[in-house]
């Protein structure tokens, strides 16, 4: 009979460092709130010259720069704080850029249900309802701010991989590219931006389609893409490629297979699903998709997936898979064709 190692000191300082994440979770949301990646992009500061552009207190926003200074966000000669690259994923307007999916896991929506994370342990079941009176997506209806902070959030991670989804999904044969939950239309307008004869069309709820349609005119994309309002469970327009980005994650086995149907059922003939999503592992193998895992079962009733769990909902679904091919780790590009 073997006993397990004794933990050593480098063990209890890494499990100190575990323990502080949620520090850490609203660091990062301060920092992109007060938007001190963008003002040191500029050049060093003092925490005074900071805290009086944005309002804070100076002390406060001495104490938080010294915190970032150990976290590696910034450095410092004692008067003045640098950015370094890895506080420039904080930038409000780079491609991938992480500044709103900061604010927006630091916020309410997602904080206060993981808070409840015990109770989603031991029922098995999302905590959205219980923390915040709704479930996620009318939360972000009814906080409108929150809910476009959150959309936004969506493009920046979004634009951060559209240019090699846009190089590995062949568009040479589709005259329409439907995004389904597609947000601001980060996706699909990459796909248009590569293809000068396809059209698209972001199909997400009411609330969010404003923001598709100021997306499309802002880089000349109106005459060639349009946003629907509606619900992806009930009606899907017609069309040859169907992209689906990190949707069938938030949902649960019987839902994701509908999702499929109903893009199954509308595809026109030789049409494609397109599945973005990140790829569970082996058990062990460092990523984040086992955490992105949890996060899902405390927001939503979805769940991370393996490949081949991916290619039995699209059997289920009525399709066939025909190629994986790996983006930026752990995501992967997945499609599939009529069965």
């Amino acid at each position: 009979m073997t006993t397990a190692a004794e933990a050593t000191d480098k063990d209890f300082e890494r499990m100190t460092q575990m323990l502080t994440g949620f520090f850490v979770t609203q660091i990062a949301g301060a920092v992109a709130t007060y938007s001190i990646a963008d003002h040191l992009a500029k050049g060093p500061a003092t925490a005074e010259q900071i805290s009086t552009i944005e309002g804070i207190d100076p002390i406060a926003a001495f104490r938080l720069l010294r915190a970032c200074a150990s976290l590696g966000l910034v450095t410092s000669n004692g008067k003045t704080f640098s950015a370094t690259p890895l506080l420039g994923t904080l930038r409000a307007n780079v491609p991938g850029s992480l500044h709103s999916l900061a604010i927006a896991w630091s916020a309410p929506g997602h904080w206060l249900p993981w808070g409840r994370f015990l109770d989603s342990v031991r029922t098995g079941e999302s905590r959205t309802v219980s923390a915040l009176g709704a479930n996620i997506w009318d939360y972000y209806a009814q906080k409108p701010e929150e809910g476009a902070t959150f959309t936004h959030a969506m493009h920046g991670f979004t634009s951060g991989i559209a240019q090699e989804v846009a190089q590995v999904v062949d568009t040479s044969t589709a005259k329409v590219a439907v995004d389904i939950g597609g947000a601001s239309g980060t996706l699909v307008h990459s796909l248009l931006m590569a293809n000068s004869q396809l059209h698209g069309i972001v199909l997400d709820l009411p609330d969010v389609v404003p923001s598709a349609t100021a997306a499309a005119v802002a880089i000349g994309l109106a005459e060639r893409s349009r946003a629907l309002a509606g619900d992806f469970f009930t009606h899907v327009p017609q069309g040859d490629i169907y992209l689906l980005k990190h949707i069938l994650h938030d949902w649960d086995d019987a839902e994701a297979v509908r999702i499929l149907q109903g893009c199954r059922d509308a595809m026109r003939p030789g049409g494609r699903v397109v599945v973005i999503e990140n790829l569970l592992g082996e058990i062990g193998e460092p990523g984040i998709a086992p955490l992105i895992d949890l996060n899902m079962m405390v927001l939503l009733t979805g769940r991370e997936r393996t490949l081949a769990e991916f290619c039995g909902l699209l059997k289920d679904a009525g399709l066939r898979f025909s190629k994986s091919t790996p983006i930026r780790p752990p995501i992967a590009v997945i499609e599939a064709v009529a069965a």
